[in-house]
């Protein structure tokens, strides 16, 4: 079955680096092999389970030690480092490595570099790197197996998708992850080993954090249409923002590309400007988890959500269109519910009667965000609720989705052919 959302969420910015080249077979006839693939791509799983929590380990420890002198493996922010000027050349240091190997097209390799460069405080997430190495890893695994080129690219998907259950416990948008953006065709020969990669890694996940949401917050109140109508407006305004950040992204990995034409090490400048933001503001560089729960209790102040809404955007767009990073999944969330919130604060004290919650305000920020950039708009949709666990934020999330989404889509060639 052809995959008509392939053809218009390929021209989004997908959450991870371009997949790896892997040639077509020659067409022929085989018999099915979905089972044996199942099998490859649980032990990919369940291996890349595995390998996210050391990425995630060995992010933090880098972040600790650049920034504070010390080995600590527990999450860090960066706002409080007392670096002074050298906070401007510890990220073009972590950038150091993946620059060196930019050349290569080893998503084993570019995932390592990647996770230096993540610890060394460039704003990109924990999935940036997992994502690819468990990408990386299903296709090795692949080649291990003896399988051929185009089950390769499907463990390779399996392995890419995989991640989102084990970061962030949610195995069903991982299945629509690939549906909607790695897999050209829909058949059971390579949904099911997909399927099973994402049970797999989140039943790890679920295993060694357990059951509670990853996004949580206070108790919401009734939903109203007034209500409604404050989140549909936050959405429109944050769908703007992502389809504005695809427009430069575009432009962005253009520019890089004529000038690492001439060397590669030009990518470093990204890396640069990074570092200078980062002296501005310590509070936009690395991964930005931990502003998340802040985010969605509004324990914040307006120079924070300025700083993660447009400093850390900057730096980010600039970091992860010269690298050819992918979006990401993490900044997203943190871009867009700080744009949400930003957005939410005054039109609340400007119509009291809408009684918009702050919480909400975020996740639609989020969903808007996410779905906008990636066109991925059902895999935003059901990862919001799966990241929750509440299904009282399904309404909001759901016309924020949609309303981003279609705001990605108007007047896109792609959607108006298909």
């Amino acid at each position: 079955m052809i995959n008509k959302l392939y053809a218009i969420t390929k021209n989004g910015w997908p959450p991870v680096a371009a997949a790896v080249h892997i040639p077509a077979d020659v067409p022929g006839k085989r018999a099915s092999r979905t089972l044996y693939l199942s099998v490859a791509a649980i032990l990919a799983a369940a291996a890349g389970t595995v390998a996210a929590w050391a990425i995630s380990v060995i992010i933090h420890a880098v972040t600790s030690l650049a920034y504070y002198g010390e080995m600590s493996t527990a999450s860090t922010g960066i706002e409080n480092t007392e670096q002074g000027w050298w906070i401007i050349g510890i990220p073009v240091a972590g950038a150091l490595l993946l620059v060196a190997i930019a050349r290569y097209t080893s998503p084993l390799l570019r995932a390592m570099g990647l996770t230096v460069a993540i610890g060394a405080g460039n704003p990109l997430g924990i999935e940036n790197a997992a994502m690819l190495f468990n990408g990386g890893l299903g296709a090795w695994i692949g080649k291990l197996f003896r399988c051929t080129n185009d089950e390769c690219r499907i463990l390779f998907t399996a392995g890419v998708c995989s991640t989102l259950g084990s970061l962030f416990g949610a195995p069903v948008a991982a299945v629509f992850l690939a549906l909607e953006v790695f897999l050209a065709e829909w058949t059971p020969g390579n949904i099911l080993p997909v399927a099973a990669a994402a049970a797999t890694a989140a039943a790890g996940s679920y295993l060694y954090r357990g059951t509670s949401p990853v996004l949580s917050f206070t108790p919401l109140p009734a939903m109203n249409a007034k209500a409604v109508a404050g989140y549909m407006i936050v959405a429109l305004l944050v769908g703007l923002w992502a389809r504005l950040s695809i427009v430069l992204y575009r432009l962005v990995e253009k520019w890089f590309g004529k000038l690492t034409k001439y060397n590669t090490w030009y990518l470093l400048l990204a890396a640069l400007l990074t570092g200078i933001i980062g002296y501005i503001s310590p509070r936009i560089l690395g991964t930005g988890e931990g502003y998340i729960r802040d985010l969605l209790e509004a324990h914040v102040t307006l120079a924070i959500l300025f700083a993660l809404a447009f400093l850390k955007w900057i730096a980010w767009l600039f970091f992860s269109g010269a690298n050819k990073t992918g979006s990401g999944i993490i900044p997203l969330l943190v871009i867009g519910g700080a744009m949400g919130l930003l957005i939410g604060a005054p039109l609340q004290m400007a119509f009291p009667s809408l009684m918009i919650n702050a919480g909400v305000v975020v996740i639609v920020g989020m969903g808007a965000m996410l779905a906008g950039t990636t066109r991925a708009v059902l895999t935003a949709i059901i990862l919001l609720l799966e990241m929750t666990h509440d299904i009282n934020v399904a309404l909001p999330a759901i016309l924020a989705c949609i309303l981003a989404y279609g705001i990605a889509i108007f007047k896109s060639k792609k959607a108006q052919n298909d």
